[in-house]
């Protein structure tokens, strides 16, 4: 019984330190967006300021995508027998998960944004 104890209290910590690892880098992606985001302030120019929107735009897509081959990674990890780590690789799955739907919600807002401008009488 000790034993089990002990191999649990590794698996824990293993899941603590990747869970570590994922925040990290997931906070060191979304400083990286909002420096970004705020370097990139309009200054009073349509092309300026769409040129700003247009690379948030590009870093949230590929932070969506480097999430989701993480995702893909660690599940054939897991499936292979690389890993048994169930936690890092369930929280993997909703960092991708969160972060598709984010993606998806602001693509859907600008496209409906867009839409309104349309209809706007000049």
């Amino acid at each position: 019984m000790r034993g089990l104890f002990t191999m649990d209290s590794i698996n824990a910590v293993s899941s603590q330190n990747a869970l570590n690892a994922l925040n990290q880098t997931n906070e060191i992606s979304f400083q990286t967006i909002h420096t970004n985001v705020k370097s990139n302030r309009p200054d009073k120019t349509a092309a300026t300021s769409f040129e700003g929107f247009f690379d948030a735009a590009l870093k949230l897509l590929d932070e969506t995508n480097r999430l989701q081959l993480i995702d893909e990674r660690m599940q054939l990890d897991y499936a292979a027998g690389k890993t048994d780590d169930i936690l890092a690789v369930v929280m993997a799955q909703q960092k991708a998960y969160s972060s598709l739907n984010f993606t998806v919600t602001v693509t859907n807002k600008i496209i409906e944004a867009y839409r309104e401008i349309m209809r706007i009488s000049v």
